[in-house]
C-alpha cells in the first residue's frame, strides 16, 4: 500500500479511541516505530528468553533431583520454575512479532496460546511469590504456631489451588484476547487492556487485572518482609558472635528482594496504567505513531521487567 493511500486509509478508519488493545498497532505507516521495534527489543527478548530458559529448567532438574527431599522450599521454587517458563515461552514468538513490526504470522491458535502462557505465567508468579511470601512471615514470625500447617503435604495441595485460581483468572482472560485480520492485510494479535464498550464481553477488564497486580504483592509482600526484618533485629541479642554474619546476609538478601520488588515489579505493572492513561488523553488520529510508540514501548518495558 502506498504511502499517500495509507494516509488516506488512515484518515477514513481513524475515529476516536473506545478501545485500548496491546499492542496499539496504527493503520498508517510509522517507520520510526519501526525502527526501535525490529532493532533493540526483539534481542532483549530472545536473550532473556534463553538465558531464563537455561536457568529455570536448571531450578527444575535442582528440585526434581531423585537425591532433593521434597520441602516447602523445594516445591515453592519448583512452582515459580514452571511459572517463569510459561511466561519465557511467549516472549520468543512476541519478539518475532515485534521484528515484523507487529504482523502476527503464525495463526489464529498460536496467538491464543501465547497469550495465555503470558497470562498464565505472570498471574501464578504473583500468586506464588505471595504464597512463599506468608511462609516466610509465618516462619519466622509464628515459629511454634505455623509449624503444624506448614508442611509439605500442604505446601503442595495450596500449590494446586494456585494453579486452580490461575486457570480461572485464564479463563476470565479469554474474551480480552484479541486476533484479527484488518482491511489492509495485516494479522493482529493482542488484548483489550480496557473497553468503553464491551463491558459484557469480559468478567473484568485488563487494567483492573494490572491493577491488582501491583496492589496485592504491594500490600501483602512488603509488610511481610519489613516485618521479618523487624522480628530478626530483635533476635539479633540472642544469637551467638559466630550467627550474627548470617543473620546479617539474610537481611540484606531480604533488603535486595525488596528493593527488585519495588524497582522492577511494581513498576512493569504500573507501566500498563500509565499507557492507558497516555492512549485516552491524547488524541489518536492526531499522533497515531507517537501514542502507539509510547503505549508499545511502555507495554514491551513492563514485559521486560
Amino acid at each position: 500500500m502506498s504511502a499517500v493511500n495509507n494516509s488516506s486509509y488512515w484518515a477514513w478508519n481513524c475515529t476516536y479511541p473506545s478501545d485500548l488493545a496491546l499492542p496499539l498497532v496504527p493503520y498508517m505507516d510509522c517507520p520510526s516505530n519501526r525502527m526501535y521495534a525490529s532493532n533493540f527489543i526483539p534481542i532483549v527478548f530472545y536473550t532473556l528468553s534463553i538465558f531464563g530458559t537455561i536457568g529455570n529448567l536448571w531450578s527444575l532438574w535442582a528440585c526434581l533431583r531423585p537425591s532433593q527431599p521434597w520441602s516447602i522450599g523445594s516445591i515453592g521454587v519448583l512452582n515459580l520454575a514452571l511459572c517463569d517458563l510459561a511466561y519465557l515461552a511467549s516472549m520468543g514468538p512476541w519478539a518475532a512479532y515485534i521484528s515484523s513490526d507487529y504482523h502476527w504470522k503464525i495463526g489464529h491458535s498460536l496467538c491464543v496460546v501465547v497469550k495465555i502462557l503470558y497470562f498464565g505465567g505472570l498471574t501464578s508468579s504473583t500468586m506464588f511469590i505471595c504464597a512463599i511470601s506468608t511462609d516466610r512471615f509465618l516462619a519466622i514470625i509464628f515459629p511454634l504456631e505455623s509449624r503444624m500447617i506448614r508442611t509439605p503435604r500442604n505446601s503442595a495441595l495450596v500449590s494446586l489451588l494456585l494453579w486452580a485460581i490461575t486457570a480461572l483468572f485464564i479463563y476470565f482472560s479469554y474474551p480480552n484476547i484479541l486476533y484479527w485480520v484488518r482491511k489492509d492485510g495485516i494479522h493482529v494479535c493482542g488484548a483489550v487492556v480496557i473497553s468503553r464498550f464491551r463491558t459484557t464481553e469480559a468478567t473484568y477488564n485488563l487494567l483492573s487485572y494490572y491493577s491488582i497486580q501491583v496492589s496485592v504483592p504491594l500490600l501483602l509482600i512488603i509488610p511481610s518482609y519489613v516485618k521479618i526484618i523487624s522480628r530478626m533485629k530483635q533476635s539479633r541479642q540472642q544469637w551467638g558472635p559466630g550467627n550474627m554474619q548470617g543473620l546479617d546476609k539474610t537481611i540484606w538478601l531480604i533488603a535486595v528482594f525488596i528493593a527488585n520488588f519495588l524497582v522492577c515489579w511494581v513498576p512493569g505493572q504500573l507501566l500498563h496504567i500509565i499507557a492507558c492513561i497516555i492512549f485516552f488523553s491524547l488524541d489518536h488520529c492526531k499522533n497515531a505513531c507517537w501514542v502507539a510508540w509510547v503505549v508499545n514501548l511502555l507495554s514491551e518495558a513492563s514485559q521486560i521487567l
